[in-house]
């Protein structure tokens, strides 16, 4: 047997408390580091911090390392790999002093240090061109001081809408438009910062600015990235990046535990990026997110909830996932986190350089098969 995978995870909230109970669980990894962004959770074990009443919870593990906030004792390590799933960031990842630039900063900091990193925490970097050339310089610039490699990954943006769409169309030709679609509830989704009270857009009063400057903003996280990736992989020139989006409130009080939602506030939200080519979507992506299923009944709905890829060709088709679960946000969450534990091998190995899916060999589940 190899020696196991020496790996930190960064970050145990709702995606990244998954990873570390599959990295813990696994004796292909040792959890060498644990990075928590709450200060409650300094000093706990990584054991306190996995959700250790999901379905293959590491009962049989032992406590792991204890959490920690000091980000040079975990970069001092020199483990092989960082899952970096901090909590997307608020500010541009392109202007000095924001969170977004010092998350840049953090993985490059890992990346010079020899430490390769997956990362599902910066939306865009699933394709990292898509902030321009300052930041890929950034990461390509500590890859190779470090020998390091990055890849950016997740479910959506991610695994839905570049790997598993660019396989889709693989069985079809002529094709003129490929749409992919996410379609959850965020009912259960413990993130205070997407609340009205924390800045973000759930249980903000229906006015139509807030969809123009969610739209906005949507472009300015890095949504259009798998736009840009299909656009790159299938040869197409786009003439322009859109975005757009719709809102919709709910008609009763919602208790959740992202805070409270109010009557007639916003409760739903539909956003649309798409790749124009003359006067023709060619590519879209789209979320249509609800916080109660009597939200807006007339979007998409999937039961309990999950993806669809949309391609238009020859032939053409709709491909659905729908999770099993009862609950498509925690689904979604163990896929993301799923889908970065299962990338860690691949990316070890691989030369280094700063990586999509459009670099690397199919990630699978390859070693945690039953």
């Amino acid at each position: 047997m190899p020696p196991p995978i020496r790996v930190v995870q960064w970050g145990t909230g709702n995606t990244g408390s998954h990873a570390l109970r599959f990295l813990l669980g696994d004796p292909a990894f040792e959890v060498v580091g644990v990075w928590v962004g709450r200060a409650a959770n300094i000093g706990r074990t990584a054991r306190e911090l996995t959700p250790l009443d999901s379905p293959g919870s590491p009962s049989a593990a032992g406590p792991g390392p204890s959490a920690t906030q000091d980000v040079e004792a975990l970069v001092g390590l020199g483990a092989d790999c960082v899952v970096y799933m901090a909590a997307e960031p608020q500010g541009s990842v392109t202007t000095s002093g924001t969170d977004g630039w010092e998350s840049v900063g953090t993985i490059c900091r890992f990346l010079e240090a020899g430490t390769n990193v997956v990362g599902t925490g910066i939306s865009g970097l699933i394709y990292p061109p898509t902030y321009g050339k300052p930041v890929f310089d950034r990461l390509k610039s500590a890859s190779d001081a470090g020998g390091t490699t990055f890849f950016g990954t997740g479910i959506e943006p991610g695994f839905m809408s570049d790997a598993l769409a660019l396989a889709l169309t693989s069985i079809s030709r002529e094709v003129r438009s490929v749409r992919a679609q996410e379609i959850i509830s965020y009912a259960s989704y413990d993130q205070p910062a997407y609340h009205v009270s924390q800045g973000g857009i759930w249980g903000a009063p229906l006015d139509p600015r807030y969809a123009d400057g969610f739209a906005s903003r949507v472009l300015a996280a890095g949504m259009g990235a798998p736009i840009l990736l299909l656009a790159d992989a299938l040869g197409i020139e786009l003439d322009n990046l859109t975005a757009s989006a719709e809102i919709e409130a709910n008609e009763s009080d919602l208790d959740l535990p992202m805070g409270p939602i109010p009557t007639g506030t916003i409760a739903g939200y539909r956003f649309e990026v798409a790749g124009v080519k003359g006067s023709t979507k060619v590519l879209a992506l789209e979320h249509i997110t609800r916080l109660d299923p009597a939200v807006a009944p007339h979007w998409p709905a999937l039961d309990p909830g999950g993806f669809r890829v949309i391609v238009d060709g020859r032939p053409s088709f709709t491909t659905s996932v729908v999770f099993d679960e009862e609950d498509a946000a925690v689904a979604g969450c163990v896929g993301t986190a799923a889908r970065a534990v299962n990338a860690i091998p691949i990316v070890v190995e691989a030369p280094p350089g700063v990586c999509s899916a459009l670099d690397l060999p199919a990630i699978t589940a390859r070693g945690s098969m039953a």
